[in-house]
């Protein structure tokens, strides 16, 4: 690709040549530089949809996990009373059937 460009300066010729060659130019580096990297951040950039999709799907499940938890810790002083009560009333059952 030899080009005179000496001989093109002042040509009207020469101005749509150095055009063409800066379109060229453009039009090679959009092609192998710029559309390869906007390739890439759109794949990335779905990827990183589908795990926040993903992230909000196990949050959500997670919340529901510590719901349930936080039910079952407040139903617990409950149990432990009843447990209290049923061995308070065993025992006096027992002591009663001894004296009988």
């Amino acid at each position: 690709m030899d080009f005179k460009i000496e001989g093109l300066k002042g040509d009207k010729n020469g101005d749509e040549l150095i055009g063409q060659m800066l379109s060229d130019i453009f039009t090679g580096l959009k092609t192998k530089m710029v559309q390869p990297v906007l390739d890439e951040n759109h794949k990335i950039s779905g990827q990183l949809k589908e795990l926040m999709t993903q992230e909000q799907s196990e949050i959500s499940e997670l919340k529901e996990k510590i719901a349930e938890l936080d039910a079952r810790i407040q139903q617990v002083p409950l149990i432990i009373l009843s447990s209290f009560r049923d061995a308070i009333n065993l025992a006096g059952r027992d002591t009663q059937d001894g004296r009988e």
